[in-house]
């Protein structure tokens, strides 16, 4: 903007150069140090020396106004006049008009290459230098230079500056009138202006025109005034460039309106007009600033946070999954899936393994041989959820795998097992821990093979052996064949037991016994052993034991009773006793054979034929009517008087086909249908009373029984 002042400031030089021209009314001449203003199509100057100049250009006084309104405007900041050049289109041709527009230049593009030119020397220069020569006077007038810019220019080149662009200082002396010119002289406060002038100015000869050289000044002052003008423009468009305009009026062709010239004020003048900031919007901005900072604030540890997450969250590595092992009747088992979540920050943000790694059930290679199978789960702090199905997909266990020890599988056959195994937050007590599930999907078979024994592999006749057999899967009764008769396997309290009376007179020897369960089949090998029988030789039948009553000789009404199926065991708390509190004689024991008229060879060898051999015992108690009692627990199947020489006859199920037949008695306490307790009191003994124990149809020694020397019994 300083530069700006200095080309005003040189005008006042040019001020005695107009002297001559009012010396001289007719013609006017401009000042010498000032060349006509640059155009693409200048004229060579006239002959005379006269420019060739349109009637009554320059003299009107309204240019000279406005030309004294574009000296105003030269002030620094002036923006708007170069947003009009800066947005003209570059196809059109502006008209150029009076250098007295109050719109300063603007940087025209096609000025580019006398840039160049105008970079050595400032403009003033060749203003000095032009006022000692004495041609001045006869440069041509710019009232010509409108004539040039209204030409169409040729394609290709930018249009020359419009006619709002010439700043007022741009405009040559000697082209404004007499009173533009004393304008200028009062604006610009230079030495010159205030009569200062050099000496060698006041020595020039102000009205004199050398034709020699004419030619010659002429070329200098075009060539000054054009560098004068390319130095001005280069100067306005850094003016631009750094006042930093915002808006950009559209271009215009004609000349700006006279009432935007007070839009071309400084920057300075603008800010003072703005208004100051109420309280309100002085603290609604500070909020807003000290919001922007706190946000910037949130932003950075947010960013902190979350590169330490993402480092947590890569720390988390599938090896820090648990591992928990699962056994099954001894066999380890793979799981089918998984779902953990390992702890990133605190509970609060996890990373999650997930994966099925068999989508079908895994098939168990053995089979389960035991009703009762283990399960284990290490470690054992985590809660678990069984369930088991058989192969009509109904449920026959669910719950937790403790509760499954209790567990028996009724039957075989092939199952599927569902075992979830989880880890919650609410059961662990680090919070940080990792969570989630571990599933196990198997498949197996039960297959079990019940236990067969022989609980009593030897025994004597007239005893009693006992086959027990395990819990079985099926729901079936085991079976047992061999040579010895049985009523067949009973529930017992671990499975099943079956128990086979001896004859009196069963063979001797190893007896084979098959038994058969779950489609399992075992063969036992029984031995049997003789047991020590007496005998009595009478020389009469009249000395025979009276009543007797042999294995065959039953009635009815007892026989019947036999054949039915027995009950459950009742002797297995308390066992048997005999019927009498006191003690009794026994004339006629269990495998006591009685003879009749045996000679004395046939009694030595205990061979003959003809004797009767008892299966049960003759009591004859010390008084008569004895009380008798209940030898062992059971249900009573009889109780009523038969007649002759059974007389009342009470039959007791022990259960399991044991049942206890006493004959002879005179009174009875109990009735059939009756439950009754070891030690309760039966009835009245007759003279004599027949005690019989028989399993099934077959009797045995109720002696052995009564004193517990029966080890067949003590199963159960």
């Amino acid at each position: 903007m300083e530069e700006d002042k200095k080309s005003t400031a040189v005008q006042p030089e040019e001020a005695p150069k107009p002297k001559p021209r009012r010396r001289k009314a007719a013609s006017p001449q401009p000042a010498a140090d000032t060349p006509p203003a640059p155009t693409d199509s200048a004229e060579p100057p006239a002959a005379d020396g006269q420019s060739t100049k349109k009637p009554a250009a320059s003299p009107k006084k309204p240019r000279a106004k406005k030309n004294t309104k574009t000296t105003k405007t030269a002030k620094p900041k002036t923006p708007k006049a170069a947003k009009t050049v800066k947005k003209a289109p570059a196809d059109e041709t502006p008209e150029r008009k009076a250098p007295a527009q109050e719109s300063p230049v603007p940087a025209a593009p096609e000025l580019a290459e006398p840039k160049s030119e105008s970079k050595p020397e400032p403009p003033e220069t060749p203003a000095r230098e032009d006022a000692a020569a004495p041609t001045v006077p006869d440069v041509p007038s710019t009232p010509d230079l409108p004539e040039p810019a209204e030409r169409a220019e040729p394609a290709g080149t930018e249009p020359e500056p419009t006619a709002d662009a010439p700043a007022a200082d741009d405009t040559p002396a000697a082209e404004a009138p007499p009173e533009a010119a004393a304008a200028d002289t009062a604006v610009t406060d230079t030495p010159e202006q205030t009569g200062d002038v050099p000496a060698e100015d006041a020595a020039e000869p102000s009205g004199l025109v050398f034709s020699d050289d004419l030619a010659n000044d002429k070329a200098l002052a075009a060539e000054a005034a054009r560098m004068a003008n390319i130095s001005r423009t280069a100067q306005l468009s850094i003016a631009q460039i750094m006042a930093g305009l915002e808006e950009a009026p559209a271009p215009s062709a004609g000349p700006a309106p006279a009432s935007e010239a007070p839009q071309h004020d400084s920057a300075a003048d603008d800010e003072d007009d703005e208004p100051q900031d109420t309280i309100p919007q002085a603290l609604g901005r500070g909020v807003f600033g000290m919001f922007k900072w706190l946000l910037l604030v949130v932003l950075f540890v947010l960013i902190i946070a979350g590169g330490g997450v993402a480092w947590l969250y890569r720390s988390a590595t599938p090896d820090m999954l648990p591992e928990v092992k699962v056994t099954f009747d001894g066999q380890e088992l793979a799981p089918t899936a998984y779902k953990w979540h390992v702890p990133v920050v605190g509970s609060f943000f996890r990373r999650t393994y997930a994966e099925t790694l068999n989508s079908s059930p895994v098939v168990l290679e053995d089979a389960i041989s035991d009703a009762s199978p283990d399960i284990i789960v290490t470690p054992s702090d985590y809660s678990t959820q069984l369930t088991i199905t058989d192969a009509d997909k109904e449920t026959v266990y669910e719950g937790s795998v403790t509760g499954f020890r209790s567990y028996l599988f009724a039957e075989n056959g092939t199952f599927d097992a569902k075992l979830v195994v989880t880890a919650s937050d609410s059961a662990a007590e680090d919070r940080s821990s990792v969570t989630g599930t571990e599933t196990w999907q198997f498949r197996f078979t039960v297959s079990i093979k019940p236990s067969v024994t022989l609980c009593t592999p030897t025994v004597q006749q007239g005893s009693v052996a006992a086959v027990r057999v395990g819990s079985t899967m099926s729901r079936t009764e085991p079976t047992l064949t061999g040579p010895l008769e049985s009523t067949g396997f009973v529930r017992a309290a671990n499975g099943w037991i079956c128990y086979l009376p001896i004859p009196w007179n069963a063979e001797t020897g190893n007896t084979e016994l098959t038994v058969t369960a779950d489609g399992y089949t075992e063969t036992l090998t029984l031995s049997v052993r003789a047991a020590s029988y007496s005998y009595k030789d009478y020389s009469a039948k009249s000395q025979l034991t009276s009543p007797y009553i042999g294995a065959d000789d039953a009635p009815d009404a007892v026989r019947r009773l036999l054949t039915t199926d027995g009950g459950e065991i009742q002797w297995a708390v308390g066992g048997f006793v005999q019927p009498f509190l006191d003690s009794f004689d026994t004339p006629l024991l269990y495998g006591m054979t009685e003879y009749v008229g045996r000679s004395y060879s046939e009694r030595s060898t205990n061979y003959g034929y003809g004797g009767r051999t008892s299966t049960n015992v003759v009591i004859k108690p010390k008084k008569s009517k004895d009380s008798m009692i209940v030898p062992a627990s059971g249900h009573v199947l009889l109780a009523e008087d038969l007649g002759g020489s059974y007389g009342y006859t009470v039959v007791i199920d022990h259960g399991a086909g044991l049942r206890s037949i006493f004959y002879g008695l005179t009174a009875l306490d109990v009735k059939a249908g009756d439950d009754v307790k070891q030690g309760q009191l039966l009835g009245t003994s007759g003279r004599t009373v027949v005690a019989e124990l028989r399993i099934g149809t077959v009797p045995i020694n109720p002696l052995l029984v009564w004193r517990g020397q029966c080890d067949g019994l003590k199963y159960f």
